[in-house]
């Protein structure tokens, strides 16, 4: 299993923010943004670690290179391939893809929950996807249902994505090499391929300037 952090976009939720700095590289409590991601993806100990860059992609591959020097980039410089996209680069190299946004703040106390959704999720090869949730929270994004299937149709939210999910290596083959990822959740959601593990650790969404400047204190 590869490892990919999502880094590439441009973060205008972050609004004037990200105007001279890429959202990965945003200052939080004592590191950046990407640093959290990063940390969590090296403690999991799989094979390769991807990041994905475009926007201000030079300060990205700085700091990654001097700080992280054995994890790979993914460069969509010329030409950014939407999440999708970015996603299905990495799986053409034939792996199953565990996969971060680079826009939470991750805390150690996820590992215990992550390792066991790795645990499940290569128990049961019948999952294309598995979103890691939680439910302790009262902004909810996503429906899961009795048996921890993801309902993308319903807008009877009782749960809320965590940043975090896999996907197996050959989900993306059929699609083209630019689109947004939520295309393949929705056609997995009617498959009842996609999946919901609910996680104990509570990881904290700061993708807009409003939770950025919420949380960062």
């Amino acid at each position: 299993m590869n490892i990919l952090i999502l880094a590439a976009g441009y973060g205008k939720r972050m609004q004037e923010l990200t105007e001279n700095t890429p959202k990965p590289l945003l200052p939080f409590r004592k590191k950046n943004l990407l640093s959290y991601a990063l940390d969590m993806a090296q403690a999991i100990q799989e094979e390769d670690i991807y990041i994905n860059v475009h926007y201000q992609s030079d300060e990205i591959i700085r700091f990654v290179h001097e700080n992280y020097p054995n994890v790979k980039i993914s460069d969509e410089t010329s030409r950014i391939l939407d999440t999708g996209g970015g996603v299905k680069k990495i799986l053409s190299k034939g792996k199953d893809l565990l996969i971060f946004n680079s826009d939470n703040y991750w805390q150690l106390d996820f590992l215990s929950d992550l390792k066991s959704g790795i645990d499940f999720f290569n128990k049961n090869a019948e999952i294309t996807n598995l979103l890691f949730t939680n439910s302790s929270k009262e902004i909810f994004d996503l429906h899961q249902n009795n048996q921890n299937q993801l309902i993308l149709s319903s807008d009877n939210y009782n749960t809320q994505f965590q940043g975090c999910h896999l996907i197996r290596k050959n989900s993306l083959k059929n699609y083209s090499n630019v689109f947004p990822l939520q295309d393949q959740w929705r056609q997995a959601s009617k498959n009842q391929t996609i999946y919901g593990f609910s996680c104990s650790a509570h990881v904290t969404h700061v993708g807009t300037k409003e939770l950025y400047l919420k949380h960062s204190g």
